[in-house]
């Protein structure tokens, strides 16, 4: 069963779409092309937002096979990177704080959140930053 989310910013995905643009994006890193999908379309509208990137910018790029390619591409990209960035992040802003370094903790998150440009995990980074200060919960 998909999970459904609506955001603030915009738009609803469901956890199946973000897991069908990373399928896509690994079908296209491994040389092959884009399925024909009727559905592909209304899926990139969908997604190209919850990336940080314009509705217009999905329209130009489903104007041809080549340009939809390379849109889920960067869908792709964002998502693996901004997905890397935050795993990152949260373990050395973890371990700084462990380790009593709570400005240096946030100065980790603080440098992620100004790299990244999903919403999503832009909304995971600040409440993280939120709570960075909060006392240890032992």
């Amino acid at each position: 069963m998909a999970v459904r989310h609506v955001w603030a910013w915009g738009g609803a995905v469901t956890s199946d779409d973000w897991r069908k643009v990373i399928d896509l994006g690994l079908v296209l890193a491994n040389g092959a092309e884009l399925p024909h999908d009727p559905e592909l379309p209304a899926l990139l509208r969908r997604m190209a937002p919850q990336v940080g990137m314009t509705h217009a910018d999905a329209e130009a790029a489903l104007v041809s096979a080549s340009a939809t390619a390379t849109l889920v591409r960067e869908i792709h990209r964002r998502t693996r990177e901004g997905t890397y960035r935050l795993g990152r992040a949260f373990g050395a802003s973890d371990s700084l704080k462990e380790n009593g370094d709570r400005a240096g903790a946030r100065k980790v998150l603080e440098d992620a959140m100004a790299a990244e440009v999903v919403p999503l995990y832009r909304a995971q980074l600040q409440a993280y930053l939120d709570h960075v200060d909060d006392p240890d919960d032992t």
